[in-house]
């Protein structure tokens, strides 16, 4: 299996994504259980498109980022593994008398990403807008945002292997870095162990990328949230940086000014790419930007356009 930094975010690739876990929400009442939950609108899901949203503490600070589609009338999420029991454990205690029922269905359902304009045409009827969802014999393809064109495909473990099998006679097999890379290019932020309760929603960008809805009822943290939106400025933002390093830092890690001690940033996400240097995610003070030379770990850094318009408050 190919390591990431030995392929271009251009390549027609076939992509390990076994660090997501795959849940299933189902139940009478899931979508108005859900709908109180989760950042984004629920009552606008259809079939036919997915969602990004994200589950926020009570104080807005994200417990993790996902994206949510409907299937029927249940719905699956797709999170980091490694967040997933938490987020689980903690939806459960609001379910209450509610007919809802969360279950972790990876052991049996199972993910892979393709990435490339070639690859993807291999796949008939697959969505083209991005954000869109379409099923064809049992397997369900979600277009992904990005710099070249992307699809996740999902299903039960026979399917997903039966297609990699196929795609992989042509395309090479990436490991899971790179579907992580092709999301830090997207300006699309994953939120890990490291990471929970750092960032408040609009600090990740997810106002500039249909993550959050301000027209909706109440969720946890949604007070903080349109405060941060109508009355506060935000002092903080995600920004795409170049690492001039061959080692990437781990999510969580801090950000410097040159020659000053005080954080003024984390990293969300860095991975390495193909020409010797890290791709990366960073939420980091507006105002640090423009005062002299950023640091992670002795490595300098420099900014890189995101591939969305971000609107300065």
């Amino acid at each position: 299996m190919k390591q990431t930094n030995e392929i271009d975010i251009h390549d027609n690739i076939v992509c390990d994504t076994s660090f997501l876990s795959i849940v299933k929400i189902t139940g009478a009442d899931a979508k108005t259980f859900l709908q109180g939950q989760f950042s984004n609108d629920v009552n606008l899901l259809t079939e036919n498109n997915s969602q990004l949203s994200s589950y926020n503490s009570p104080k807005g600070r994200l417990y993790a980022s996902f994206r949510l589609l409907k299937s029927g009338r249940d719905f699956l999420m797709l999170l980091p593994s490694e967040v997933t029991e938490s987020i689980i454990k903690r939806l459960r205690m609001f379910i209450m008398r509610s007919n809802v029922n969360i279950e972790n269905i990876s052991d049996n359902w199972k993910s892979i990403g393709l990435s490339g304009f070639s690859i993807t045409s291999e796949i008939n009827q697959a969505p083209q807008e991005a954000n869109n969802v379409l099923t064809n014999k049992g397997t369900t393809y979600i277009s992904l945002p990005g710099v070249t064109k992307r699809l996740l495909a999902l299903g039960p473990e026979e399917s997903i292997k039966q297609l990699t099998n196929r795609l992989t006679e042509k395309n090479l097999l990436v490991n899971a870095n790179h579907w992580k890379r092709l999301d830090i290019h997207a300006g699309l932020p994953n939120i890990y162990t490291a990471t929970q309760e750092s960032f408040v929603a609009q600090m990740v960008n997810l106002q500039f990328i249909n993550g959050l809805s301000f027209t909706k009822g109440c969720y946890p943290g949604q007070e903080v949230i349109a405060r941060m939106r109508y009355l506060g400025k935000l002092k903080k933002r995600m920004y795409r940086i170049t690492i001039n390093s061959d080692i990437a830092p781990n999510p969580g890690e801090n950000l410097y000014l040159g020659g000053n001690s005080q954080s003024i940033g984390k990293i969300v996400d860095a991975q390495p790419n193909n020409q010797g240097r890290i791709d990366a995610l960073a939420v980091i003070q507006n105002s640090a930007c423009d005062q002299g030379e950023i640091y992670v770990n002795d490595a300098a850094l420099s900014l890189t356009e995101l591939p969305y318009a971000v609107v300065a408050d």
